[in-house]
């Protein structure tokens, strides 16, 4: 459970729940993802954390117009809604709480660019359920890259100011001497 402090911290970056919902509206898919690194890297809360600021359901209800703008794009015949739509969102905030909105967007984006399947008829959420774990995969490869490139840059820097063996044996037989 995040802290009361994470919580205070989201409620006065993004204000209310409807502030929060309209910053991170589905119509702002494409300004959100021109950077896809930034969606996977951003300061953004995570949807356990907009659980905890604004209420139980907050990423569920988030997520409902995020699926329901993907079933509109599709241009099925049977879009997803009622009952199929709200579970599927609960599904998606509860096992992917970890995930921030903006990853999510970046998901639903590569999702209509046909990166993950596609639907045949019907909207079906087990097609974005199993989309999402090989969205998942990609996003750890990623964040995996991300690391070694820090980490490899860190050691550029390091090796900048290291010395070797015999230069640390000469500087130490000066200084005693």
């Amino acid at each position: 459970m995040p802290s009361s402090t994470k919580c205070h911290e989201v409620t006065e970056a993004y204000g209310t729940k409807e502030q929060f919902l309209k910053a991170f509206n589905p119509g702002m898919q494409l300004k959100v993802c021109a950077d896809p690194w930034q969606c996977i890297l951003a300061d953004v809360p995570t949807l356990s954390q907009l659980d905890a600021a604004y209420g139980e359901y907050a990423a569920a209800s988030w997520l409902v117009p995020q699926l329901y703008d993907l079933s509109e794009f599709c241009g099925c015949r049977d879009k997803l809604q009622g009952v199929p739509l709200k579970q599927c969102a609960a599904i998606i905030a509860a096992d992917y709480h970890y995930l921030k909105p903006t990853e999510l967007m970046l998901f639903f984006h590569r999702f209509k660019q046909g990166r993950y399947g596609r639907f045949y008829g019907a909207v079906d959420p087990l097609v974005i359920t199993t989309s999402l774990r090989d969205f998942i995969q990609e996003r750890n490869a990623a964040i995996l890259q991300h690391e070694q490139q820090q980490r490899q840059a860190e050691y550029e820097e390091y090796k900048k100011h290291a010395i070797t063996y015999e230069q640390h044996k000469a500087k130490s037989n000066a200084l005693s001497t």
